[in-house]
């Protein structure tokens, strides 16, 4: 069995966008096919410090949020792996 990519195991979605709520307010979930036609809007928010979801039309998800320093630190400051 071959284990496909996010990317490649979504198909585009029809919907454009469900919301949910997080700690600090909503986060938006956007389809697939919406998020490839516009990549560059959607990477500029999160950039700038939005969290926003992919949802494919079987639901499956994934996260796009800001990498703070926190974060790099807790993948990169370790031994594990090298």
């Amino acid at each position: 069995m071959v284990e496909l990519s996010l990317w490649e195991r979504v198909a585009a979605g029809s919907n454009p966008v469900v919301s949910i709520l997080i700690h600090n307010g909503k986060m938006h979930f956007y389809s697939v096919e919406y998020w490839q036609e516009n990549w560059e809007t959607l990477m500029d928010r999160v950039e700038k410090g939005e969290t926003i979801g992919v949802e494919n039309e079987k639901g499956d998800r994934a996260v796009m949020t800001p990498a703070d320093d926190e974060l790099i630190r807790i993948y990169t400051d370790h031994n594990e792996g090298s």
